[in-house]
């Protein structure tokens, strides 16, 4: 059933106004902690720990290869270390080419690197492959890996995938450095170029005391249309200048005929005294549209801000406020508690978001924008909720922001939003999601579409089948827990949301795939989840219709117990069978459907590595 439910805005909005301009200072003071509290949140190693480490260096100096510390075992898999901070895309020449890129931090070995596994499909998610290329494999000897994160890909009209990321580093002398990396794929993955230069660096002149630059939290965007700007790619980040205090958003382009990122163009007006949570798309005419979180010098109020350009990247038009917004902790003064289970309390972000309708129809060039929040200026609700809000002039005017999840319970907790519209201009939403535990622990992952351009949407549903226990979040990886970063993709039939999951309850995070039909009627059907994992491959159940029973390939790069689960549409279990621990190798597991009345079903199949799925149709 359609519904929008409506916010409470009115006289509400600003009746804390003048109170919290007093707390919310945004002074320098705060801004230079804020910077601090970022880096040490991005470094795993103290100075104590670095000095330490140079003492050890110095002794391998002189040798004639040097000395490599870095793990040489590449993680294959999400059952050996917890992978989060998920990201995605899809191919717009292929929609059966897919790419998830993840983070993982081994939380065990201080100076171990952190790696970025790389996932790729070629079958519309059937299979998934590993790619070799993890972001640090090919450093130079001597480089030790202290942190970093926020991995993010992207894909040209041509196909030619884009991979960002950052990370802080340290050479023999200590000389510490963040850097924005990137790389190329032209076979949808699977292999990978690393860029240079990068696209943006900064110096850490000391981790106590760090008078320094660095920047932090990018995302891509490429012009699909057919402008004069076609294939730029586009990073937005944000400066973080503890020399001065100042927090400056920065867009820099890669022409299609460039090798480089040109200069950066700051979007952040003068009086704009902070600045974070940049989000980017391009529009269908091939203008350049920028979302962040920003709070000014004359207010203190933190807020969504969007600017545009139309020049590719060149220059853009100051930003338009779109809404305030109030998160427990944050901005300083705030109040509320802090308190959002297995989310730090350093982490609890507002994640803004922006899609661009492209689809040429009746929405095309509408924006989209939702964000993570517990209020205006104030607190409204003592949980989370997952805003939203829309403009239908490129940005002039943007619509009263509501709370999108319609749980009705205003202390569940919703946070961490993404969006996609395909070229139907079907608007689809994803986050995390807690309204079936009272305690907010158990989470979800959620969605739900429009198909109005985002005037009406449908009830949101859960697209994840087990909870995970937001308490156990975290324990395996320092406290990192999901990271920001979560994203949901649409074809002209499917959404394709993609999250990090610790269903598992043991501190382990692996990544999780669903493929949920957008066809009228469709999404009431179990959808079909999958863990991405390149340790094993599911064919299709063949015959399907099944009359008796059907068979179905599995293929296992080592030895696992192995399971099949039958679920029929009301998500109950019908049919289990265990076929023990099998080797490496194909299997052809048969599944009995005799019992079973006509009508779809849903077949998963269980393997130490994850699980995969499949829709089987019953014929009797």
């Amino acid at each position: 059933m359609n519904r929008l439910k409506c916010t409470l805005l009115g006289a509400f909005l600003f009746a804390f106004a003048g109170q919290l301009a007093a707390q919310q200072t945004f002074s320098k003071q705060w801004i230079y902690e804020q910077g601090r509290s970022t880096l040490a949140r991005k470094t795993k190693a103290s100075s104590e720990e670095l000095r330490a480490l140079q003492q050890q260096l110095a002794s391998h100096a002189g040798t004639q290869n040097g000395a490599s510390f870095r793990n040489e075992e590449r993680n294959v898999s999400g059952s050996e270390k917890p992978e989060s901070e998920v990201h995605a895309a899809i191919n717009p020449r292929d929609s059966n080419n897919i790419i998830i890129a993840g983070m993982v931090l081994d939380a065990e070995a201080l100076l171990a690197p952190l790696s970025f596994p790389i996932y790729y499909t070629k079958d519309f998610g059937n299979t998934w492959e590993l790619s070799e290329f993890n972001g640090v494999n090919d450093l130079e000897p001597l480089t030790f890996i202290l942190g970093g994160g926020d991995p993010v890909l992207a894909f040209d009209t041509d196909g030619t995938a884009y991979l960002s990321w950052l990370t802080i580093s340290a050479n023999i002398l200590l000389n510490i450095s963040i850097e924005l990396h990137w790389a190329t794929s032209a076979d949808g993955g699977a292999t990978w170029q690393r860029q240079a230069p990068v696209i943006d660096a900064g110096q850490i002149l000391n981790l106590d005391n760090p008078e320094s630059r660095f920047v932090d939290k990018e995302w891509l965007a490429t012009d699909l249309s057919s402008s004069a700007y076609r294939n730029n790619l586009y990073a937005a980040y944000v400066e973080i200048n503890l020399a001065d205090t100042t927090y400056n958003i920065l867009v820099k382009t890669k022409t299609a005929d460039s090798g480089t990122f040109g200069e950066a163009v700051d979007v952040t007006p003068e009086d704009i005294v902070f600045s974070q949570f940049s989000s980017i798309d391009v529009d269908g005419q091939g203008n350049v549209h920028v979302l962040f979180a920003g709070a000014t010098a004359q207010d203190f109020v933190l807020s969504l801000y969007h600017c545009v350009s139309e020049d590719g990247g060149a220059t853009f038009s100051s930003p338009v406020r779109i809404s305030p917004l109030h998160l427990p902790c944050f901005p300083p003064g705030a109040g509320g508690p802090c308190d959002v289970v297995g989310i730090d309390s350093a982490r609890v972000y507002p994640c803004p978001h922006l899609r661009v309708d492209k689809s040429g129809g009746e929405y095309d060039g509408n924006l989209y924008a939702v964000w993570t929040a517990d209020g205006f200026q104030a607190e409204a609700t003592p949980g989370l909720d997952v805003y939203y809000s829309y403009s239908k002039d490129g940005g002039l005017i943007w619509s009263d922001p509501i709370v999108l999840n319609n749980d009705g319970n205003p202390g569940a907790e919703q946070f961490f939003p993404s969006l996609a519209v395909n070229k139907k201009g079907t608007l689809a939403v994803s986050w995390y999601d807690r309204r079936e535990d009272p305690d907010n622990l158990l989470t979800k992952y959620y969605m739900t579409y429009s198909r109005d351009g985002g005037l009406t949407f449908e009830d949101d549903f859960p697209v994840s089948s087990q909870g995970a226990d937001f308490s156990m979040i975290g324990a395996a990886n320092a406290d990192f827990g999901v990271g920001e970063y979560t994203q949901i993709l649409a074809t002209d039939g499917y959404a394709i949301p993609v999250w990090a999951d610790g269903r598992t309850n043991d501190g382990n995070i692996d990544l999780y795939v669903a493929f949920i039909p957008l066809d009228e009627g469709a999404v009431t059907a179990i959808p079909e989840i999958n863990t991405v994992s390149g340790q094993f491959a599911l064919g299709q159940p063949t015959p399907n219709p099944a009359a008796g029973q059907t068979r179905v390939s599995l293929a296992l790069k080592a030895g696992s117990a192995v399971q099949a689960q039958l679920f029929g549409q009301n998500g109950a279990l019908v049919w289990r069978k265990d076929f023990g621990t099998l080797p490496e190798g194909t299997h052809q597991l048969d599944i009995s459907t005799l019992e079973l009345p006509s009508g779809p079903y849903l077949l998963r199949i269980v393997t130490d590595f994850g699980f995969q799925s499949r829709k089987v149709q019953v014929q009797r």
